[in-house]
Formats: structure tokens, sequence, C-alpha cells
């Protein structure tokens, strides 16, 4: 090869050599560009699950006070609704206890009655047929 073909060789190479390196910093920035949005985005999706949780962590907070009661507001919740409800029951089982036994003195006060009147009309007849 001739000087000039080698000079010209060497000014290609040293074009290729640039063109390489301007790609290669081109080729960083486009992933450095790409990194960023990756970082944008993910960001993003990190604030939205964010939002999320705060939103079921507030949502579990309202069953959970609906379930157990709430101790700033006094109120029972359904667990002291159903408290309640079983004190209303035993009222209502030692009442009917109550109409029970009642029911069962005047049945057996009728009986006695009857059972009586029964005796005396037997009594009455036997005394009025003895008369006769």
């Amino acid at each position: 090869m001739s000087i000039p073909h080698k000079l010209i060789f060497l000014k290609i190479i040293n074009v290729i050599c640039l063109i390489i390196q301007k790609s290669t910093i081109m080729s960083d920035n486009i992933d450095n560009k790409q990194i960023e949005l990756d970082l944008i985005r993910m960001d993003k999706r990190l604030m939205d699950l964010e939002t999320r949780m705060t939103s079921i962590d507030s949502k579990l907070t309202q069953v959970v006070d609906a379930i157990l009661g709430n101790a700033l507001t006094k109120q029972g919740g359904f667990v002291g609704e159903i408290e309640v409800m079983k004190a209303k029951i035993i009222t209502l089982e030692t009442k009917v206890e109550a109409q029970s036994d009642f029911k069962k003195r005047v049945i057996w006060t009728i009986g006695i009655i009857v059972a009586t009147a029964i005796v005396l009309e037997y009594l009455t007849r036997l005394y009025s047929n003895l008369k006769t």
C-alpha cells in the first residue's frame, strides 16, 4: 500500500472509530433515557400502589369498626349488637318461663276447683239420697 492509501485507510479507520464512539455515547444516552423513563414509570406505579393500599387500609378499618365497634364513637358494632340481643333473649326466656309457670298454676287451680266441685256434687247427691 502506498502512503496516500495508508493515510486514507487510517482516516477511514479514524472515522469508523469516531462513529463507533458516537453510537456508543448515543446508545448510552438512549439507555439512560430509557432507564429514566422506567424509573419514572416505576415511581408512578409505586405511588398508585401506595394509594390503593391506603384505600384498602381505610376500608378495612371501617369493616373492623363495623364488626367490633369503635371505642371513640362508643358504637358497639355487630359484636355489641349481638351482646344486646343475647341480653334481650335471656330476658324473654325468663318471661316465657314465668308465663309457663303461671299457666301451670292456673291449670292446676282450675283442676282443683273442678275436682272439688265434682266431690261436692257427689257428696250432695249422696246426702240427698240418704235423706230420701
